[in-house]
Formats: structure tokens, sequence, C-alpha cells
């Protein structure tokens, strides 16, 4: 190794010595200087106790509001009104004045209040109800009392008998003058594509609804040459078994309605929430999931049932030929009882029945229709089918069976009745009650 190589390695650990005592020693002084300049806490916020003295907090805070608030807004109806106990700066009189003029508009909403018998009655209820306060509060009225309202509020938002809140899209509409008959009939006739029901009810001034137009076969049932009305009601079917409203009709209905309220100047208040077209996407689920029907057959196999044979034991039944060719059964036997019968039977490939027919042909079955959404009581109205169908059954040596053509017993029988409370708690449910004219409508 030469002289050169020996100087050069001495020289590089000398460098290396060197830069290592340069960071030791910065590392020092920084280390130094941290524990130096941090103080320890004489306190731990975290281990001890945090208080505050409220009461001192208070007392502050108090010291600092001047002292012409701690006077009452209003005073005892002993004393004057426009007169404090003390004088503060110069504005007190302006105040005076303001607290006056309050007063005065209270005064005039209470003498207002006075003529309304309705509001009297109310505030004479809570009064009664309410505990006993001080008389500095119970002789005054509320503060919004007199604030103004947007618009004059309605006497009456009940809805005509005939629309359901939860399958009818209604407007009610709000006139400063009656409206007369012809004017609303103007709007159902600019509708003409509307397939689902459609009605136009007026109320008159005997707080009565009157059905003024429907595109429907119910007809007005007033004069109209003789009544006016303060408030109409127009409603759409939102839905039915064709299926949920179009929106091109809903928007044209809507248009009607708006351009109506113009005419008559009018204001126009919807009634429900939401979206208008999920509602009727929603009722026509609804109506798919309820909108059952039952079918039971009664066969003697190979053999024909002879069509005399059977309306004989029909009739000795409670049933009766129908124009329509099936035979109905109604409730209690009373053909005027109700207008809808319980169930039907007809014959099993839906062929008309007469009374020509029944003479001269056979039947090769026989089928019990029963309508779920179409009774009031729809367990109780398959009992009674059933019990028919197995009297039929018995005299004529045959046997029930399902669509299938698989015994009936008494298992099956057992899991329809099931099914049917299921859909009779629905319809609750929906608020259409089962046998309703709502229900009639929609599954019609």
């Amino acid at each position: 190794m030469s002289d050169l190589q020996i100087i050069l390695i001495i020289l590089g650990a000398f460098i290396i010595a060197g830069v290592v005592i340069y960071n030791w020693l910065q590392e020092k002084n920084l280390r130094n200087q941290v524990i130096n300049e941090f103080i320890v806490p004489q306190k731990d916020v975290l281990a001890e106790d945090f208080y505050i003295d409220t009461d001192a907090f208070v007392e502050k805070e108090l010291a600092e509001v001047p002292q012409k608030f701690k006077q009452p807004i209003f005073e005892e109806s002993s004393q004057p009104a426009t007169q404090p106990e003390q004088v503060f700066d110069a504005t007190a009189s302006l105040k005076a004045e303001s607290i006056q003029r309050i007063a005065d508009v209270l005064e005039d909403a209470i003498i207002h209040e006075e003529k309304s018998s309705n509001l009297t009655d109310q505030y004479r209820n809570q009064a009664v109800s309410a505990p006993n306060e001080s008389e500095s509060f119970t002789a005054k009225p509320s503060v919004e009392a007199i604030k103004p309202a947007p618009h004059t509020m309605p006497e009456t938002l009940a809805l005509p008998d005939a629309v359901h809140a939860h399958i009818d899209l209604t407007a009610m509409l709000f006139a400063n003058q009656k409206m007369s008959h012809q004017a609303l009939c103007n709007m159902a006739d600019s509708i003409d594509e509307i397939r689902l029901p459609m009605m136009i009810f007026g109320l008159d001034s005997a707080g009565k609804w009157h059905l003024v137009q429907s595109n429907q076969a119910e007809k007005s049932s007033v004069n109209p040459s003789e009544i006016q009305y303060k408030q109409a009601a127009c409603s759409l079917q939102l839905a039915d078994r064709g299926g949920p409203i179009a929106k091109n009709i809903l928007n044209k209905f809507q248009y009607a309605v708006e351009n109506m309220g113009l005419e008559l100047n009018a204001h126009v208040e919807w009634q429900g929430s939401g979206d208008v077209l999920q509602r009727a996407v929603e009722l026509d689920q609804f109506c798919i999931e309820v909108d059952q029907l039952i079918n039971v057959h009664v066969a003697q196999g190979e053999t024909p049932i002879h069509g005399t044979k059977f309306r004989g034991l029909a009739e000795a039944n409670g049933m009766a030929l129908n124009e329509d060719g099936r035979f109905h059964f109604y409730a209690n036997n009373d053909l005027s009882a109700q207008k809808l019968p319980l169930f039907y039977a007809l014959e099993a490939n839906n062929q008309a029945l007469t009374a020509e027919n029944l003479r001269n042909n056979v039947l090769k079955a026989v089928t019990f229709q029963l309508e779920i959404p179409k009774v009031p009581n729809c367990e109780q109205a398959f009992n009674q089918m059933i019990n028919v169908a197995q009297k039929l059954s018995s005299s004529l040596n045959a046997h029930l069976v399902d669509d299938n053509q698989k015994p009936l017993g008494d298992l099956q029988i057992e899991k329809i009745r099931q099914q049917l409370k299921i859909i009779h708690a629905t319809m609750v449910t929906r608020g259409v009650m089962p046998g309703s004219v709502a229900s009639m409508r929609l599954f019609n």
C-alpha cells in the first residue's frame, strides 16, 4: 500500500468522525432546548375536577344588564300602561307611546276575537282545562293572535262521502263569490280522455254536497238553475283494475283544475301529500295484491248434471237466476237487502245460463265464485258459499274440487280462510273497506 492511500484512509476516518461528533452535538443542543422550553403544568386538568362558579358568573352577567330592562312590559290592569315607574333616559316617552300602541292593537284583537263564537268557545274550554295562572297572563291574548293570515281559512275541509282520500286525487276550490253549476260542468267537458272515475261536487250554503258532474253513470242530482256553490271538490281516481293513471292524463286534469281556479278567482288546495304518480303506482300494486277470485267447482266426474235439477237445488238453497246468466246468492236470502250478491254460481265453461237451456241441456260442472274485495265480510261469505256448494254436491252425489281438479277437503278450505283474513286485514289497513263504495270503484 502506498503512502498516498494511507493518507487518504486516515483523512476519510477523520472526516467521518467529525460528522458523527457534529451530529451528536446538534442533537444534544436540541434536547436541552426542548427541556428548557417545556413548562410542567401545576394542575392536571384531566385528573382533577373541573369547576365553574356559576353564581359568580350569573351575578356578573346580571350586573351588566341595564336596570330599565327589569321593568315589566305589561303592567297590572290597575296601573296605566303609559306611566313607567322610573325614567331612565330621554327616550322613555317614546317607549311609553310604543307600549300604548301595542296595547291598542291587542285590545282590537280581543274585540275581533269576541265576534267569533267558535273561537270564544275554544278559549273558554281552554280556560277551564288549563291550570290556574296569574291574572296578568290570563287576561292578555297571545301575540300570535294579531299575526295576519296569508288567506282566509275555509269553513270546512270535509270531503264529500263519495270521495276517498286514499284512492282519489282531490282539489278543493274556495271562491270569493258563488260558483255556478255550469261553470263547474265546463271543466269536465274540457277533459274527454279520462277513463277513470272523475267527479265534481259543489257545496251549497247549507253545507250539503251535490254531485255536479261525473264521467260515470251517475248524473247530477240538482237543478242547475236553482243552486250555486260556495265551495267545490274535484276528484280523480288514481287507479283501477286497468292499471294506474297515465302521466299525461294526470297533467291534463291538474291543469284543468288550476285553470278553473283562475277563471273563478278561486283558491285551489290539493289534498294529500307525496308524488301523485307514485301514489297511483302503489294503489295499483295494492289492487293486484287483494283482487283475488275464489273458485269452487262441483263436478260429478264423467256424469253430467241435469240443468233442471241443478236449478231446483240452487233455488232451494237461496240462489236466484239473474239476467247475467249466473245464479246469485244475497245476504239473508233477501234480494232487496243489497244490490251486489255475496257469490255466484255459473256453468264451468262460463256460458250464460237461461231458463231455456237449463231445461233442455246438462252441465258438465258448476263453479261457485267469490270476489273478495266486493263483499263486506269475505270470510263469512266464503263459509256460506262452501255450505251451499257442499249441500249441492251431496244432493248431486258429486264432489268439490279446486281449479286444478284436486279434491277440496277441510284442510284446503281452512288454508283459504287464512288467506281471506290476510287480504281483509290488508284492505282495512289501506283504508279501503271490503264491500264499500270505494272498493266497488276500484274493482269494477
